[in-house]
């Protein structure tokens, strides 16, 4: 059996009052060469945790002076006051996104790219509705995630933090800092950067995508990089933390200060998916909108919850 199918099938007999994210995290890492943000539930196959994860494209950079702290905080207040700028919605409007994600087969194989369209209710209190489709189809013995449609909550029941549209965070950066501190395992840094990593390119208002920018630059072990490369291709200045031997990037545009992208890159000797400088998985955040409405589902789409 493949290792991540395992893993999944092992995850889903754990019961749901036991939190063992932090141990599967660790074991993805070990496994896939890079961390694996955590699956949420509206996403078939989620923006980055899906049945292979694994490395990008095997894009080796140039060297690089050691990450900075200088300037972390002065950067993320620029996009922050970008953000805050963004119209807000009505409660009665959609918040559409594209993303895409870019992977290798099992860590080691074909390169693939997941294209993601969401629309969600930014009052929360309507269904969403989560498109996904794969560049490349499977072949025998390889694990794709599956093309397909998702409906998605009503979600008024499921903490704030797990909800698809982030309406209810705080905005204040000290109480936004505590409660990322409080998901999953690690010190308080580790806990903090994986729930940033996870909230980063999922929609929320201004006020809240402000705030969550203004608390990355409050993680212990934040550091500031000359260039960063998002899925698209697109480079910016990028936000960047390492654990166990893996530089996590945020990527922001350095003229309009705009969210593009992550990317992980190794940072160590040794790793099996190649050495220091080696890409092993970017997403990119291409479009968001307010909307009217979503279009309607397929006759195939399957339920999905919060």
């Amino acid at each position: 059996m493949d290792e991540l199918k395992l893993v999944e099938r092992l995850r889903s007999e754990v019961p749901l009052d036991i939190d063992v994210t932090g141990a599967e995290n660790r074991w993805r890492r070990r496994a896939y060469g890079g961390p694996v943000r955590r699956r949420r539930p509206l996403l078939l196959s989620g923006v980055a945790a899906a049945a292979c994860a694994g490395a990008v494209a095997a894009l080796l950079v140039g060297h690089q002076e050691p990450g900075r702290t200088a300037n972390v905080a002065a950067v993320l207040d620029r996009a922050a006051d970008r953000a805050a700028a963004d119209p807000v919605p009505r409660a009665d409007q959609i918040v559409y996104q594209e993303s895409v994600t870019r992977r290798r087969v099992g860590g080691t194989g074909r390169w693939y790219e997941v294209r993601t369209r969401t629309w969600l209710p930014a009052g929360g209190a309507g269904s969403g509705l989560v498109i996904e489709r794969n560049s490349i189809r499977p072949r025998p013995g390889e694990e794709l995630p599956p093309d397909g449609e998702s409906v998605v909550g009503p979600c008024p029941a499921s903490p704030p933090i797990e909800r698809p549209y982030l309406g209810a965070l705080p905005t204040d950066t000290g109480a936004l800092l505590d409660l990322m501190a409080d998901q999953g395992e690690g010190d308080r840094g580790d806990r903090q950067w994986a729930a940033a990593s996870d909230l980063i390119d999922r929609p929320a208002p201004p006020r809240v995508r402000a705030a969550l920018y203004r608390a990355i630059a409050g993680i212990p072990g934040v550091r500031l990089r000359d260039d960063g490369v998002d899925a698209a291709g697109r480079h910016g200045v990028a936000v960047t933390r390492t654990r166990d031997g893996v530089r996590d990037e945020l990527v922001f545009d350095r003229a309009s200060h705009r969210f593009l992208g992550t990317r992980n890159v190794i940072a160590g000797k040794g790793n099996p998916f190649g050495p220091p400088g080696t890409t092993t998985q970017s997403s990119a955040l291409l479009d968001t909108a307010i909307v009217d409405r979503a279009p309607l589902h397929g006759p195939d789409a399957t339920p999905s919850g919060c």
